[in-house]
């Protein structure tokens, strides 16, 4: 299959430098970078929310991934319900119900919609609308900001200039999370909220609210001092949320400082300490991915390369057998 990458890149090529797991793990910017990172999120949530809470559960997280990536290598003909599907079993994301659920409710809040120009109305093409892939660039632009604050790089800078690149970006991003021990699934103390609807966005709310601590702290201190600090952002109720928490604190996970809900909000060195190492991962990958495309627009290489990944002779795409 000849790759859908363009033969030669839109800019000129300058080398950046390039960030490995090691090197961005014990970059001592990372934390306040995460810190603006998380900050960067709840904004695009307040802007595109019903596109935003895809990613707002662990499990919905990676249906959107995965189904976003595959409509992109799709290109005009979209994602095929039916290569989903199977391709979610695959990689034991969720149920076929919980996948088939997904796929619609993208459809019904016009996250995606059925490509009609398709003349297979009985395959069901799904193509993304122009909301999704804005919201997919920004998502992109703000992760290669974070490696470019790590290390001084221009990598958001040329995004802009050619928001194209994401097509060839994305499915490469999500090849290596379904590839990623860390990410699939993530470390259990930081997972756990994540896996309440919403949860993600806690997470975000959580860590953009760190206050700075000395070393050695045990407990890290936020900003938040109330349960509506806390919920304020969120889709779930009060008594869901509490019953939440209730056991990540039972855990020593986080807590309060004095007065439960009336106190200073804090989060465990564990609880950061697997947060971190899910977003280095994530970095990395995207690292990956973004030096992967530029390195094969500046050489020209017309074969495949592993976010693209071709169909095989029974027409299922090759998502479907990763991992």
């Amino acid at each position: 299959m000849e790759s859908a990458l363009p033969k030669g890149l839109p800019f000129s090529f300058v080398p950046p430098p390039c960030l490995d797991r090691a090197t961005i793990a014990a970059h001592a910017g990372l934390r306040p970078v995460l810190r603006i990172q998380a900050s960067a999120l709840l904004a695009v949530h307040r802007r595109t929310p019903r596109v935003a809470a895809i990613f707002g559960k662990q499990q919905r997280y990676l249906l959107g991934q995965l189904a976003i990536a595959m409509a992109f290598e799709g290109g005009e003909r979209g994602l095929i319900v039916a290569h989903f599907l199977q391709a979610v079993k695959t990689h034991g994301i969720s149920s076929r119900n919980t996948a088939t659920s997904f796929i619609e409710e993208m459809l019904h809040y016009k996250i995606a919609r059925i490509n009609v120009t398709n003349t297979d109305r009985r395959r069901r093409p799904v193509v993304l609308t122009a909301a999704t892939i804005e919201a997919l660039t920004t998502w992109l632009a703000l992760h290669l900001r974070s490696l470019d604050a790590l290390d001084g790089g221009n990598r958001q800078s040329e995004f802009e200039q050619h928001p194209q690149l994401l097509a060839q970006v994305h499915p490469l991003i999500v090849h290596h999370i379904l590839l990623s021990e860390k990410t699939m699934p993530p470390a259990r103390i930081f997972s756990f909220l994540g896996e309440m609807n919403d949860g993600g966005l806690l997470t975000d709310n959580i860590i953009a609210s760190l206050q700075d601590a000395p070393t050695g702290t045990a407990r890290f201190p936020t900003l938040l001092n109330s349960f509506s600090q806390l919920s304020e952002p969120l889709r779930v109720s009060r008594t869901h949320l509490l019953r939440k928490l209730a056991v990540s604190e039972q855990a020593g996970h986080l807590g309060w400082l004095e007065r439960r809900g009336a106190s200073t909000f804090w989060i465990s060195k564990e609880f950061l300490h697997d947060y971190e190492i899910y977003q280095v991962e994530k970095l990395a990958n995207i690292e990956t991915a973004w030096q992967a495309v530029r390195d094969n627009g500046r050489s020209g290489h017309s074969g495949d390369y592993p976010g693209m990944l071709p169909e095989n002779r029974g027409g299922v795409p090759q998502w479907a057998h990763v991992g």
